[in-house]
């Protein structure tokens, strides 16, 4: 009869909290829009140029990502909808490199390998919807690196806050040095775009044990 072996599994230990964050400066959000994507599909395929004129509200609409799908209506009112009864969000990828980039930054560790690799977001399907006072549209000339400027519209949200959930390992990093982390994140690099310009500053507004 051959020897067994009972190997015990035993719980990795790792906690869960819910992190709110509120917005110290303006929140911008600006996605590859479809328009754009598929132009440049296109360029890629040699498919002739599109003479239509594009949807701007398609290019506004598609440039966030939506927390219960990307809305069909590509109008000023189907713009309005989608921010009442959906929700812009920003993702779980961009928190956690901004995270993940303040650890390097303020010396808390050489590289941000250990952090990453104990440290996760658990929001549904990676987006993490945002609440906020008011919602404006901006028109900005963007220089590419080839060819000439271009019109874009820029979502800009005002009041802005968003909560969203970290599963940790304690024994590497404590509840306390992760939210200190995410306060330095939100001070120096913000999330969403502009933030070379001072755009996407916030800080931790709560912290509730899940």
């Amino acid at each position: 009869m051959k020897n067994e072996y009972v190997i015990e599994l035993k719980p990795l230990g790792n906690k869960f909290m819910e992190v709110t964050i509120v917005g110290d400066s303006d929140l911008v959000l600006n996605k590859m829009n479809d328009v754009n994507a598929k132009q440049l599909i296109d360029k890629r395929k040699d498919k002739a140029k599109d003479t239509a004129k594009p949807n701007t509200w398609e290019e506004i609409i598609t440039s966030m990502h939506w927390y219960n799908g990307k809305p069909t209506d590509f109008s000023e009112k189907g713009l309005a909808k989608a921010l009442k009864e959906n929700a812009p969000c920003i993702t779980d990828f961009g928190l956690k490199k901004s995270f993940g980039d303040a650890v390097v930054r303020a010396e808390i560790d050489k590289y941000k390998t250990k952090f990453d690799a104990n440290v996760n977001m658990v929001d549904k399907s990676g987006l993490v919807p945002i609440k906020f006072a008011e919602h404006f549209i901006d028109e900005k000339l963007m220089s590419p690196k080839k060819g000439s400027p271009v019109l874009v519209h820029l979502n800009r949200f005002t009041g802005w806050s968003a909560t969203f959930t970290i599963s940790y390992m304690e024994n590497v990093y404590s509840a306390e040095q992760i939210i200190n982390i995410i306060n330095i994140a939100g001070f120096g690099l913000g999330i969403g775009s502009g933030r070379t310009s001072g755009f996407g500053r916030y800080h931790v507004e709560n912290v509730r044990a899940v």
